[in-house]
Parts: structure tokens; sequence; C-alpha cells
């Protein structure tokens, strides 16, 4: 099993460096592509997903309780990182460290490890992270460029917020969204997926000359790989005491390397998107490791 996460994570580096070439080659603009992925794309995977979801409302606790522990992650390092820099990547921090490549990443690591009621939790707990990234998220990326009362008016423009409300009402009422309409709209996941792995490839493709940032890149990577993982895990398993198979996939999700959407948000925003994309390219080659053994210590 660790060895087919490890091809499953390869894979999707492989989109990312075929992102990069495609960028240098027909010379894109990664803030066209994000526009498309905040705007369109992600409202429609929202709504199909809620729509599509194995479960009753009863699982919305999951996705409080990840939306609720996206925002203290990620206000806490936004804090603790404005001590450090004074600049954008204090906010960039804030936003990456509040979630985690569930959405592109961990989705379809979920379906091939888990089935059945594990798989509405994981399903509950991206859609809790995801709105975190397009709401208390994007409003720590915005503050970066913008003043409070401009980041509130961006935020509150987002279509994704009112999709997942939509497709919530929907489903309370058991609406019934039809065979053809519902295989349309799924065809808006795959998109998101390869769209949003390719816009890490595609950013850097962007410039000629990448420096790293060493001690962003060590802030980003350890909060990320070291400090959530353990202190999550500690807090779900030996504090809420959750069942093993619930803890199997809070954990995954846990291991995921920083988001993607880290790099989208950054490049729409204009707020550091060469260091929002060479710390998610550094973790998700990281994951090649981790997520491994996250799931060999699962199983």
């Amino acid at each position: 099993m660790p060895l087919e996460i490890f091809a499953r994570v390869a894979f999707l580096i492989g989109i990312a460096g075929l992102g990069y070439g495609v960028g240098r080659i027909l010379k894109l603009g990664s803030k066209d592509i994000a526009a498309l992925l905040i705007y369109v794309i992600a409202p429609v995977v929202i709504f199909i997903s809620i729509m599509q979801s194995p479960a009753d409302w009863s699982y919305f606790a999951y996705t409080g309780w990840a939306f609720l522990a996206s925002t203290i992650a990620g206000t806490s390092a936004y804090f603790l990182a404005r001590k450090v820099w004074s600049d954008g990547r204090a906010n960039v921090i804030g936003f990456t460290c509040g979630t985690g490549n569930t959405g592109y990443f961990g989705l379809p690591l979920v379906f091939a490890l888990f089935d059945g009621q594990q798989i509405a939790i994981a399903v509950f707990i991206i859609i809790g992270v995801t709105v975190y990234e397009f709401s208390v998220g994007y409003f720590i990326t915005a503050r970066g460029v913008l003043n409070t009362r401009e980041s509130l008016k961006r935020v509150a423009r987002l279509p994704y917020l009112y999709a997942a409300i939509l497709g919530m009402v929907l489903k309370t009422f058991d609406v019934q969204l039809g065979p053809i309409l519902t295989s349309g709209l799924e065809n808006f996941k795959g998109t998101y997926s390869v769209l949003g792995m390719m816009m890490i490839g595609i950013t850097l493709s962007m410039y000629r000359k990448l420096e790293m940032d060493w001690p962003f890149l060590a802030f980003a990577l350890g909060w990320k790989h070291l400090l959530c993982p353990i202190i999550g895990i500690g807090v779900f398993g030996y504090i809420f005491r959750l069942p093993p198979e619930t803890l199997a996939v809070v954990a995954l999700m846990l291991s995921t390397p920083l988001a993607a959407n880290t790099v989208v948000i950054a490049s729409h925003l204009g707020v550091h998107p060469e260091k929002a994309a060479s710390a998610v390219m550094c973790s998700t080659l990281l994951a090649c490791i981790s997520v491994p053994l996250a799931v060999a210590w699962l199983i």
C-alpha cells in the first residue's frame, strides 16, 4: 500500500511538472487560471461534493470542527510569523499553515484507502478545510496587500461560500439534480485537481531565477509536516478520543502537504506567489516520504 501511495504522489508531482513545462513554453499567466479556479471551478466542485456526499446533516459536525481547527492553526501561525516578517510572507504563512492539500491531493488517496463512512467523514472534513481557505484564509492573505475593509469585501464577493450554502439547502430538502446535470458537474472535479496542481508549476515557470527563502520554507514545512500532525493527532486521539477508523481519516488529512490553493490565492492577490509555489512544491516532494510513512503507521 505505501508503494501505491508513493506512485499516486509521484503522479501528482508529475502534473505540477507538466504545468512548469507548459508555462515555460506557452508563457501562461497564473492570475487568469487562479481566477478561473476561485470564481468558477471551486464553487461548482463544493456544490456537487455536498450534493453527492453520502451522509446526513450530522456529518456537518466534522465540517465545523475542521473549519475551527484550520482557523486556530492559521491565525496562530500568522501572529507567530508576524514576529519574524513584517511583509506579506506572514500572511502567506497564516493561510497555508491552516490548511493542507486535502482536495487536489488528499481526496484521491481517501478513495484509494477508505470506503463507506470513512469517505463520508473525509469529504466533510475537506469541505470544512476548503471553506476556511476561501473565507478566513483568503482574508488573512488579502491583508498582505489590502486593508481590512477591502479584504472583507473581497471575501464577500467569493462565490464559494454561496455555492456551499446552496448545496446544503438543496441537500436538506432532498432536491435531485438529475443524471445529466450531475454527470456534467462531476467533470469539474477532475479539472479542479489537475489545474490546481498545474498552478504550482505554472507559477514557478514565471520566474527565471528562483531564490529559495530558507527561513520561510523552514517555518512552513516544519509547521505542516511536524507540528501540525503531532499536535493534531495528539488532540484528536488522546483528548477527544476519536474512534480508530475516524482518527485514521484525520491523520491522513493532517499528513497532506501544503495546499496548492496557497499558490492559487497568492497568485490571485499578488502576495509572494513565487515563495508560495516553491514552498508547496517542496512540501509535495516531501510528501513522497511523509504520506507513505503515515499510511504505513495507519495500517
